[in-house]
């Protein structure tokens, strides 16, 4: 017992400081670019699905990283560190290169005319490289006429210059859509639809989590009700229960999306939930 005990703790002291050194000598930027680079961060595929039919129209592509020393690492800590430190370009450009590589000869599997919507980070616009590589994904997904889709974020704002407005400009002309996230948590949300012209509106789960039995649901039927008159879409996501489903397709919610669909999922994982629906 003696022998097993001194080999666990000497195992475990090997192990700490091994991960003290690390975290000594790595900052996070020189961490995150290496795992940029060693393609540690992978693509996640969440689905969303027609809020009638019930069948799959489109994926949300998410970045997930499993350090293989610490462990999972939380979006909500290594997008802003991307962002700060100017790692975003680089982590978009592998993350669509995989995606193309994840769907090339799979994507006869999915229907016709699938949504692939692609979060935007403000550190993306006016980056060449995001234009070059969403045309690729276009061009080499041709046969299926995928929609692609930019998701906005109010994250950081957007300033509309028009080097800016001329750069959305060039994406629209290659028939990519755009979609407000969070919709309804932010302070510019319609100054960007006026700037945007976008075709879909994601209401926030924040929204989404509020219909319940005794729920008070008149925030998020007033931004139904806003996207209606404005003519947009609407993609419900953070649906996580039956009775939300059914309340966001009585008020005639175009797409639903959350855990009670699907959570985000490898690209294998994915096909064999399109093939069981």
């Amino acid at each position: 017992m003696m022998i097993t005990t001194t080999k666990l703790t000497s195992g475990w002291f090997t192990r700490f400081n091994t991960l003290l050194a690390r975290l000594l000598t790595l900052s996070p930027e020189s961490t995150l670019s290496a795992a940029i680079e060693k393609r540690e961060i992978v693509p996640v595929y969440q689905p969303f699905f027609n809020s009638q039919t019930g069948t799959i129209a489109g994926i949300e592509v998410l970045a997930r990283w499993n350090h293989p020393l610490y462990g999972p690492v939380s979006p909500d800590t290594f997008i802003p560190l991307a962002e700060k430190h100017r790692l975003i370009a680089p982590l978009t450009h592998h993350l669509i290169q995989q995606v193309i590589a994840d769907l090339q000869h799979r994507i006869q599997l999915f229907p016709d005319r699938l949504y692939i919507n692609l979060n935007l980070s403000v550190r993306n616009c006016l980056d060449p490289r995001f234009e070059t590589d969403t045309l690729e994904l276009l061009q080499k997904l041709a046969s299926s006429q995928v929609q692609l889709v930019i998701e906005i974020t109010e994250r950081d704002p957007l300033h509309f210059t028009p080097q800016l407005s001329e750069w959305f400009a060039t994406l629209r002309q290659a028939n990519i859509s755009l979609a407000l996230d969070d919709f309804g948590t932010g302070c510019s949300n319609i100054s960007y639809i006026h700037a945007l012209d976008p075709e879909f509106i994601k209401i926030d789960k924040l929204f989404v989590s509020q219909i319940s039995e005794n729920g008070d649901t008149r925030l998020v039927d007033s931004l139904i009700e806003l996207a209606k008159k404005m003519h947009l879409r609407i993609i419900a996501e953070g649906v996580e229960t039956k009775a939300q489903a059914d309340y966001l397709r009585l008020k005639d919610s175009d797409f639903l999306q959350g855990y009670y669909f699907g959570k985000p999922m490898k690209i294998d994982e994915l096909v064999g939930k399109v093939n069981a629906c």
